[in-house]
Parts: C-alpha cells; sequence; structure tokens
C-alpha cells in the first residue's frame, strides 16, 4: 500500500476504517499505518481509525468522525447545544447518543463520548453538511431533551439555569416539539423535568 492511495481514500471519508483499507486495498499491511502514524504521516483517531494530518478544519469534520466511528449514534448534548447556540461553551469533546455501549475515547484531536439509550428512543435527529462530510446531528429540541434525560444530577430550577442556556434562543424554540419529545420517551418524570425547564426558561 502506497501513501498517495491512503491519501485518496482519505480525502473520501471523514475518518479510515481498517475495514475501509481491507475492502479496497487487499493485502494491505497493518504494520505500515503504524509506522506512517509514528512519523506523522497520519494520525491514529482510535483503534482502527486514521485521518490525514491537518485535515480538521471545524468542529463539522470532528462530527462527521464520531457518527462514523461508532454506528448507530448521532451528536447531541452539549455538543449540539453549543452548535445551535444554546450554551455559550467551546467544548473540546464531541458527545454524541448511540444505541450500543457508552463508550468514551481519547485522541489527539480530542475525546468522543458516547451515551448510550434504547434503540426505540433513536430519533429526533437530523442529516446536516459540514464542511466536507455529513453527520448527523440531534435537532435544537431533542439535544435539550437528552440534557434532562441523560444528566440525572439536572432535578432542580436552579440545576437548570446552570445549564447557561442563552434565553432568547432557547425560547425561539418549539416548546411543543420539545414536550412530544419528551413524551416519546415514556416517562413521567422526564416529561415533569422539561415542563420545569419551559417553565424556568420562560421565566428567567
Amino acid at each position: 500500500m502506497r501513501l498517495n492511495e491512503f491519501e485518496e481514500l482519505a480525502k473520501k471519508l471523514p475518518v479510515v476504517s481498517l475495514a475501509d483499507l481491507r475492502s479496497t486495498m487487499p493485502g494491505f499491511r497493518q504494520e505500515t499505518l503504524s509506522r506512517w502514524n509514528r512519523s506523522g504521516k497520519i494520525v491514529l483517531v482510535a483503534p482502527g481509525y486514521y485521518v490525514l494530518p491537518n485535515e480538521i478544519g471545524d468542529e463539522t469534520d470532528l462530527f462527521a468522525i464520531a457518527c462514523r466511528m461508532y454506528t448507530p449514534s448521532f451528536v447531541s448534548l452539549e455538543s449540539a447545544l453549543s452548535f445551535y447556540g444554546l450554551i455559550p461553551e467551546t467544548l473540546l469533546s464531541v458527545t454524541s447518543v448511540c444505541t450500543r455501549k457508552t463508550r468514551r475515547i481519547n485522541s489527539s484531536l480530542g475525546r468522543f463520548i458516547y451515551r448510550s439509550i434504547q434503540p426505540e428512543y433513536f430519533f429526533g435527529y437530523e442529516p446536516k453538511r459540514g464542511r466536507k462530510h455529513r453527520f448527523l446531528m440531534a435537532s435544537p429540541e431533542r439535544a435539550v431533551v437528552d440534557m434532562l434525560y441523560l444528566r440525572r444530577d439536572i432535578s432542580s430550577a436552579e440545576d437548570m439555569l446552570e445549564l447557561r442556556f442563552d434565553i432568547e434562543t432557547f425560547n425561539r424554540l418549539d416548546s411543543m416539539e420539545i414536550l412530544d419529545l419528551a413524551d416519546r420517551f415514556n416517562k413521567s418524570w422526564l416529561t415533569g423535568k422539561v415542563e420545569e425547564l419551559l417553565e424556568v426558561m420562560k421565566n428567567a
């Protein structure tokens, strides 16, 4: 396998997996990848996943990598809320929800965090086009619901205010859509938390 062959493949994909290499370059040697990684010609993102150096231009490149490394998944929680301008933080981690087990991947590109949900809760996301690649992301309403569902430490009005939602941006969301999404989880405690958050933000 020659480096230019890897480069051509890497231009088409958010991240190159060993499975991609096996299907397109029969007979490739994995030790070649290790040598290229040590010399800085490619970057190891996670075991079995590689990108070219200096190819990450913005957060959408990381979102596309996150979606492809662990499927099915979609970007949500703090990453989606920050993307939509609902919270002020610029985050060093990409947070996603998935139907597989919870996982954290630490890499030179940052941290990828996957929070597990049941398959029947895998809804409320949409495809988006990033700088170079497509990825799946929660709608802003779904990202809000995910925060309340997966962050069990958020249990009071004070906790909700500490999330530092941008009030103007939050109040432009579809409150009925937030409630409908919460109801689909069929958890009375979640619906109650959503109703409380909507009231808190209305009066903030």
